[in-house]
């Protein structure tokens, strides 16, 4: 995917998770400490490439972020051309820089388990380190050898930035040089020349079998495929990128989109996952936290409070009426067995009747 991207941070993220990966291969054949290593080593190089990203984007100026933007930029800045150029070539594990002594050991101990499953997995590490030499190589051609993409006022304000800001990436661009060697042999167990100790911690001695027991050409094979493989998408871009331009053929463009738009992994993601999970939210949020949680909850609870409230007073009033008539009926009653007067046993079969 960094491959086909063009956005500079987006690259650098990217290859991020392609070390990530390599330190993931390190775990799957119980190296913990090999992984570790790459770990230290690799954050020191990732930085600078950030810082250098960083730097390149504000001096620019124009908050853009797109490498077909940029190019000629060697002239104007070349302090940050050294320092992403260091980071670059750490990152593609040349030999004597710092990611070499922690990517390539990994990539050796894969075929050094002389496993089927090690052998296979060798050859994908190789091609992922293949990769990265490519997209590294891309990264620097468009950024300062690519012909000047900006417009004119750019590169006339065009300068290198602060003092202070290159103190940090110059000892990060000293760690990406050094650290590796001086800190190889703690993690590989053999002791180190900084501690003048030599110890063999036996967790690790097939690492050792593998450092000095596999054949030169395959411990050479990532280093040459990944110089091969880097002139030619030098000569590709000096001699023929204008003729084979990705727009110019219909199945280079397919396989340049298949890849920038990462496997149509967003666009399937959305489509299928988001858009369902967001259905079902509705669905849920609409029948059920809204329905029928809402009617046997709060609406519920009050329709039905309201209701009996209602219900007692009907009945409290109509027994309330009640007892009135009955009172009224007993008294005249009354009054007509005392007096024996027809007058007040009408008005109690009055009371009786009407009330």
């Amino acid at each position: 995917m960094a491959i086909a991207s063009n956005d500079i941070k987006r690259i650098i993220a990217l290859s991020t998770m392609s070390q990530v990966g390599i330190m993931m291969l390190g775990i799957g054949i119980s190296a913990y400490n090999l992984a570790l290593f790459h770990l230290i080593c690799h954050s020191f190089f990732k930085a600078l490439l950030f810082m250098s990203a960083g730097a390149i984007i504000h001096a620019v100026g124009n908050g853009y972020q797109d490498i077909r933007t940029y190019g000629s930029f060697l002239k104007f800045l070349p302090l940050t051309y050294i320092c992403i150029l260091i980071a670059s070539l750490s990152l593609m594990a040349l030999p004597g820089l710092t990611g070499y002594y922690s990517k390539d050991i990994i990539i050796e101990t894969l075929y050094g388990s002389y496993t089927l499953t090690g052998y296979i997995i060798y050859w994908f590490a190789l091609g992922s380190a293949t990769l990265t030499s490519i997209y590294s190589i891309r990264l620097i051609y468009y950024l300062f050898f690519n012909k000047p993409n900006n417009p004119k006022y750019i590169y006339l304000h065009l300068r290198e930035n602060p003092t202070l800001m290159y103190i940090p990436m110059t000892i990060l661009a000293l760690f990406s040089i050094f650290i590796g060697y001086l800190i190889k042999d703690l993690y590989l167990g053999m002791g180190t020349p900084l501690y003048n100790n030599m110890f063999i911690h036996p967790n690790n001695l097939y690492f050792i079998d593998t450092e000095f027991s596999l054949n030169t050409y395959i411990k050479l094979l990532p280093l040459i495929t990944s110089i091969l493989l880097c002139i030619i998408l030098i000569l590709f871009y000096e001699l023929y990128y204008n003729k084979l331009f990705i727009y110019n053929s219909k199945y280079i463009k397919y396989i340049y989109k298949f890849f920038n738009q990462k496997f149509y992994y967003d666009q399937i993601i959305n489509n299928y996952a988001y858009r369902s999970s967001l259905y079902i939210s509705y669905l849920l949020n609409t029948y059920i936290d809204k329905g029928i949680l809402i009617f046997l909850g709060p609406y519920g609870l009050s329709s039905l409070s309201l209701h009996l409230s209602n219900l007692i007073n009907k009945l409290v009033f109509f027994n309330l009426g009640l007892i009135i008539e009955l009172i009224f009926f007993s008294l005249f009653l009354a009054l007509f067995i005392h007096s024996y007067s027809l007058l007040y046993f009408f008005i109690a079969l009055i009371i009786f009747i009407f009330i």
